[in-house]
């Protein structure tokens, strides 16, 4: 399914499949340091570290909540 097979969706459908497309091209993210990475507790919070291969990119992801956070975003939010 896609948006040229859905002509009569609504303006949001179609944006949320475009939003869908885009996160696609970026690639999935998968638990780093080969697939061998494990959850971690900081703060009352369940992380894990993962890794974007098509960009190379690494983050970590929000266990509970599946949010991705930059390390920007972690050193922020754990280091007040």
């Amino acid at each position: 399914m896609n948006r040229e097979t859905l002509p009569h969706v609504g303006q949001n459908l179609a944006e949320a499949l475009a939003a869908v497309d885009r996160r696609n091209e970026q690639g999935h993210w998968v638990p780093a340091c080969g697939g061998t990475e494990t959850p971690f507790t900081m703060q009352g919070y369940k992380l894990l570290y993962v890794w974007q291969q098509s960009t190379g990119r690494h983050a970590y992801l929000n266990v509970e909540t599946d949010m991705i956070l930059s390390a920007a975003e972690v050193n922020t939010l754990f280091n007040r």
